[in-house]
């Protein structure tokens, strides 16, 4: 199941001179909508709305979204699937200069709920260490740009062995997994990889970090290399559709499904629910 509207049209047709297609030029945000209720909407708006406004996008047309995305659950009566919406900063000429003044491209795609998530939260996960690295760039570090084909190349770097691949950056700092942001935890100490540099800094991370205040859970936001991370105690990772997936296995090596990883999943399903 897949339903598309642009700038609240139904229709599966985008400009060819959309800067979004020519140059990974808009942002993104994907939500989970389960039991009709999209979890964490206010937070994924707030994000969008700060991206575009650190990267000079017209902020006008993100506060449509709530109605388009209405209107697709009511015409389509879905209780449970995968938002997705993007913003584009639009149409312009040829060129990397966009002129002016723009008119920023709104796109709502509804798609199934993967039917896989809650096996892998329930049994965990076997990933590996990716070999492309994550580029650098502190003026997009946290921004969920459409500028992703660095976590393309290395999702492609394996095929069904693996549910998820740990990305490094070129100085071997871990950064986040293809599609999900990484924690893990030594001593009962939680830890989570800088996104000063580089990176997407998840909704569903930033949950997790209040939540370790709110047990008294220590965490530490750092860098982390390949051999730290091995000698972790715990791994999981974790987004905004697969809520937490422990890791069962890293490059081969088990971990256990610990008490940290246990607390922190029932904890963030108990703010879901209050969604």
């Amino acid at each position: 199941m897949q339903h598309i509207s642009i700038n609240g049209i139904s229709c599966q047709y985008l400009s060819i001179m959309d800067r979004g297609l020519h140059y990974g030029d808009g942002l993104f945000e994907t939500i989970a909508c389960v039991d009709h209720k999209l979890q964490f909407w206010n937070e994924h708006i707030v994000r969008m709305q700060n991206s575009a406004q650190q990267l000079g996008i017209e902020l006008s047309a993100i506060k449509y979204f709530e109605s388009d995305v209405q209107n697709m659950l009511q015409a389509h009566s879905v209780s449970g699937c995968v938002i997705k919406l993007i913003l584009t900063r639009g149409q312009s000429e040829r060129g990397y200069r966009s002129s002016l003044p723009q008119k920023p491209t709104r796109i709502v795609i509804l798609s199934d709920l993967p039917p896989y998530s809650e096996q892998y939260a329930k049994q965990g996960i076997n990933a590996c260490f990716c070999q492309h690295p994550v580029s650098n760039n502190s003026r997009l570090a946290g921004i969920k740009h459409l500028n992703r084909l660095d976590n393309v190349l290395a999702r492609n770097e394996w095929q069904d062995e693996y549910q998820e691949g740990f990305m490094f950056d070129e100085s071997g700092h871990l950064i986040e997994g293809t599609m999900s942001n990484v924690f893990a935890v030594k001593k009962n100490q939680l830890y989570t990889p800088s996104l000063n540099l580089s990176g997407v800094n998840g909704i569903i991370r930033a949950q997790i970090l209040s939540i370790a205040q709110e047990q008294k859970i220590q965490s530490k936001v750092t860098n982390i290399t390949k051999e730290e991370i091995m000698s972790m105690d715990e791994i999981f990772v974790c987004n905004s559709i697969i809520g937490i997936w422990p890791v069962n296995t890293l490059n081969n090596k088990s971990y256990e499904i610990g008490p940290i990883t246990q607390k922190i999943t029932q904890v963030l399903q108990q703010r879901i629910s209050r969604q």
